[in-house]
């Protein structure tokens, strides 16, 4: 169930809303003002990772090579 992020055409404010299916972005409206006029905005997202991946970028140098030779 993701959770967007939208800002509101009328008032310019920014809010999120838990949509629970594709049927539901129809019914979202604005909490300040009350506007159907919204718009999905582009977000960051996390990841649950912790720590640095093992194989990842950090075990490389920039020309490719390995540190550990």
């Amino acid at each position: 169930m993701p959770i967007y992020e939208y800002t509101c055409k009328k008032c310019n404010k920014i809010f999120e809303s838990l949509v629970l299916s594709s049927r539901d972005i129809n019914g979202i409206h604005c909490p300040e003002c009350g506007s159907e006029e919204v718009e999905k905005m582009l977000s960051n997202f996390s990841s649950g990772s912790t720590g640095p991946v093992p194989g990842g970028l950090s075990s490389v140098s920039s020309c490719g090579s390995s540190r550990f030779e």
